[in-house]
């Protein structure tokens, strides 16, 4: 075998949190559609409550230590950091005291509105809460940002 050719997964193994403290990953997987990954150049600003807390890069993912309680996510290319043409997505979400959640930014092509010789290409983008068994053996394939 070639060195650096091997597709092994690689290792994730989230952070251990403070009862009195809460934790959120952010990350964005590669695309699962045949071909060419989708928006893999561009990034959105993730934002916390108001306040930047990073760029979402293609194939990544970073975690944002929080306190508990309500919080409203904003996926935007609305800031001067961000390279993102689509629109907003804003959610809220609930983290309990000791509490680790994961939110996925599944970005594809939208192939039943894409026909040859359209001008340009269509998206589904969503961001998703996904359950901390499944997201792990996501993010090991995605580079840590933090």
């Amino acid at each position: 075998m070639l060195a650096g050719c091997s597709s092994s997964p690689g290792y994730f193994e989230p952070r251990q949190v403070a009862s009195n403290s809460s934790v959120i990953y952010f990350y964005r997987p590669k695309a699962d559609n045949p071909g060419m990954q989708p928006l893999r150049t561009s990034y959105p600003d993730v934002q916390i409550d108001g306040a930047s807390v990073g760029l979402l890069k293609f194939n990544s993912h970073f975690a944002v230590d929080v306190t508990p309680g309500k919080h409203n996510v904003r996926i935007t290319g609305l800031s001067k950091i961000a390279d993102w043409q689509p629109r907003d997505i804003e959610q809220s979400v609930t983290v309990k005291g000791g509490e680790v959640k994961y939110l996925k930014l599944d970005v594809r092509y939208n192939l039943s509105e894409m026909n040859l010789g359209q001008p340009k290409a269509s998206y589904l983008i969503y961001l998703t809460p996904m359950r901390g068994e499944d997201a792990v053996y996501e993010i090991r394939d995605t580079e840590p940002l933090n």
